[in-house]
C-alpha cells in the first residue's frame, strides 16, 4: 500500500496565460522536510487527466506529485488558450513557468525538481531540461515525440508553407507547424548532461524507436529501455515496471544530491 497524500488545485500564471493543475502531496511533507517533485506532462491533446495517473503515483510513492493542463493543449484544457495558438514552444515555456511555481513551494526540495513526460510532453520535457539544465535534477521520458519536427518537415517543407490551421487528431495553428519545423531537437537536448531516463516501445504507432535511439545517442548520461511489443501507451505490467523504474531512479538521483 503506497504513501496517502492529499489533492489540491494549483493554478500557475505565465504573462497573461493562466495554466491549471492539481497537487499531490504526500502526508507529512513541509518546510522542514520538503520532498523531490515530479511535474508531469501530459500527451498532445491530452490532459492533466493523463500524466495526473502518474503524478498521483509519484505521491503514493512519497514525492510531491504535479500535472497540468498545456494552454491551448486540447479542446478539454482547463488553461487558457486555444489549440491553434500552441506549440512546442508555448508548451516550452508553459512548463518553464510551472517549474518556478513548483521549485519555489516551501515543501518542495527545489534541488530535487524532475520533469516527466509522455510523448509530446515528453519532447517539450527535454526543451525545457536543455534550457534550464541546473534547475532539472532528472528527465523522465516516456516515447518521447522526437519524431515532432520530422513529420512537420515532411508535411510543409519550410515555415512559410504551413497553413493557417490544420489538422492531426485535433485543430492545429500555424504556429505549431513553424515552431515544429524550426526546432530541431537533436540539436538541443543534449545540452542536458543530467541524468535522463527514457522508455519506448517497438510497437509505437507514432513515435517510431529510431527517433528515441537517437536520442540516447545525443544524451551523455541516460539509462534507456526499450519494451518489445509496447505501443504509444503504457498499460498493465509495463506500466507497473515503469513506476518502479522512476522510482528508483528519483531515489538513486535524490541519494546523490
Amino acid at each position: 500500500m503506497g504513501k496517502r497524500f492529499t489533492e489540491r488545485e494549483l493554478w500557475v500564471q505565465r504573462g497573461d496565460m493562466h495554466i491549471y493543475g492539481v497537487l499531490y502531496v504526500p502526508e507529512g511533507a513541509c518546510a522542514d522536510a520538503p520532498l523531490p517533485a515530479v511535474i508531469c506532462s501530459h500527451i498532445l491533446g491530452g490532459t492533466h487527466e493523463n500524466s495526473g495517473k502518474y503524478a498521483r503515483e509519484m505521491a503514493s510513492r512519497g514525492y510531491i506529485g504535479y500535472a497540468f493542463d498545456f494552454c491551448g493543449g486540447s479542446n478539454e484544457s482547463r488553461s487558457t488558450g486555444k489549440t491553434t495558438e500552441s506549440s512546442i514552444k508555448t508548451e516550452a515555456a508553459d512548463l518553464s513557468a510551472v517549474l518556478d511555481v513548483i521549485a519555489a513551494l516551501p515543501e518542495v526540495d527545489e534541488r530535487n525538481v524532475f520533469l516527466f513526460g509522455q510523448s509530446q510532453g515528453g519532447a517539450v520535457s527535454a526543451m525545457v531540461a536543455a534550457e534550464r539544465p541546473d534547475d532539472v535534477a532528472g528527465l523522465i521520458l516516456l516515447y518521447p515525440a522526437f519524431v515532432i519536427h520530422g513529420l512537420a518537415v515532411d508535411m510543409f517543407g519550410t515555415p512559410e508553407n504551413a497553413p493557417e490551421t490544420y489538422s492531426l487528431w485535433l485543430e492545429l495553428g500555424h504556429i505549431y507547424a513553424v515552431d515544429a519545423i524550426e526546432y530541431d531537437f537533436y540539436e538541443h537536448i543534449g545540452d542536458y548532461k543530467g541524468p535522463v531516463l527514457m522508455f519506448q516501445g517497438t510497437a509505437d504507432w507514432f513515435e517510431p524507436k529510431r527517433y528515441t535511439d537517437r536520442a540516447a545517442e545525443v544524451y551523455a548520461n541516460v539509462d534507456y529501455e526499450v519494451f518489445e511489443g509496447a505501443g504509444h501507451s503504457f498499460q498493465g505490467e509495463v506500466r507497473d515496471h515503469v513506476h518502479d523504474r522512476v522510482d528508483a531512479f528519483i531515489a538513486g538521483v535524490v541519494a546523490r544530491s
